[in-house]
């Protein structure tokens, strides 16, 4: 065990009797994980995810579980202090419960890294929230094992400053810097033959949905969206025989709340893309021997592609404002990552053939042997 991870006594209850085990209090963990073995004991109902969620090792291999699909509920007390919160059900070894960096953020204890204790301060103020979600995190993917320690997580967010373009773009591609603003992102992407088509099956009858209540601060984040969305056109008023819920969850960054259409019942009635992903290991492989590399993150993601002409009032979403329906993609909705990855694989087509361009989704990692041949 290193200063990433440790194990920690922890309590949970099955039925009323209390169970005692080892956690593994791990800052490289995406989340948090619960075996399948513990998880049938607890006799609790597993809960279906609105979408699975693909999971990695540290390496980038895949883990055994490959995806998660299910939570469920666990009642437990660490020193002393109760919990009731839901964990992901996946395969981690040896282990049986797995608390990862979401939950060393959220409860911020104070941890003797040496002698392996650990105790929680009163919170000086109690926010009371109401419910938006079983998961903190909707993330299509989730790494398992020890990575970095909290204490760095924390300390790369507290020293991370907003800085300019000229900052942050080295000075040979300062003449490409238009490209990196975020107004420039904001633009309605145009009609292409990648626009998101929303194939029904036949038997597919549209529902309605109920409105979820939210917080004053939730309220506040949803007439935001709305807002920004409608100024930029990618959304707009609906008057779709269907519905789907809208509400928020938590992101990762402290107090962050994501905007969220729940699209599982859309998504039961949708005829299903079987464009693949890219496998991990094969994109690693590519990798040997480059020595230099830059990340690029395209901004805006899913909302660079529209949803096919005819086929929007499919994903409308229901708000205490009214009913709105996207005009491009937005996460959740079945068949998008095919959708978004066949796009991003025809656009940079000649750089990943040519060999120094792998594509995941909307992550773009391109590498060289030396600077020479990566500043070319």
């Amino acid at each position: 065990m290193d200063r990433n991870s440790m194990h920690i006594p922890l309590k949970y209850k099955v039925g009323t009797k209390d169970i005692e085990t080892k956690a593994l209090l791990d800052s490289g963990a995406g989340g948090r994980f619960i075996s399948p073995g513990v998880a049938k004991t607890l006799g609790k109902k597993w809960i279906r995810l609105p979408e699975k969620i693909r999971v990695f090792n540290v390496d980038g291999t895949a883990n055994k579980t490959a995806w998660i699909t299910h939570v469920v509920e666990l009642e437990f007390q660490i020193a002393g202090k109760g919990f009731k919160e839901h964990f992901m059900i996946s395969g981690i070894g040896d282990e049986e419960i797995i608390l990862g960096l979401l939950w060393l953020r959220h409860h911020n204890p104070v941890i003797d890294w040496q002698t392996g204790e650990i105790q929680f301060q009163p919170r000086r103020r109690i926010q009371v929230r109401r419910f938006t979600g079983v998961l903190d995190t909707l993330e299509p993917e989730v790494l398992i094992g020890a990575k970095t320690t909290a204490s760095q997580e924390m300390a790369h967010q507290h020293h991370t400053v907003k800085r300019e373009i000229e900052e942050l773009v080295p000075d040979y591609l300062l003449g490409y810097k238009d490209r990196f603003e975020k107004g420039k992102a904001e633009r309605f992407p145009p009609s292409r033959s990648y626009d998101h088509a929303i194939d029904l099956k036949p038997d597919f009858v549209p529902r309605n949905c109920k409105l979820y209540p939210l917080s004053p601060v939730e309220q506040q984040e949803q007439d935001k969206f709305l807002e920004e969305n409608l100024r930029k056109g990618y959304i707009r008023k609906s008057k779709s025989p269907m519905a789907s819920p809208f509400f928020f969850v938590a992101k990762k960054e402290k107090g962050a709340l994501r905007p969220t259409q729940d699209y599982r019942e859309l998504n039961k009635g949708t005829v299903k893309n079987a464009y693949p992903l890219p496998l991990i290991l094969e994109l690693l492989d590519k990798l040997k021997g480059a020595t230099i590399f830059t990340k690029l993150d395209l901004r805006n993601g899913y909302n660079n592609v529209r949803i096919k002409d005819g086929d929007q009032w499919k994903a409308a979403f229901k708000t205490n404002r009214g009913l709105f329906e996207p005009t491009v993609m937005f996460f959740g909705l079945s068949n998008s990552p095919a959708t978004f990855q066949a796009f991003m694989n025809d656009v940079l087509s000649d750089f990943i053939d040519e060999g120094w361009c792998v594509v995941y989704m909307d992550d773009i990692l391109l590498f060289s042997r030396n600077p020479e041949d990566h500043r070319e």
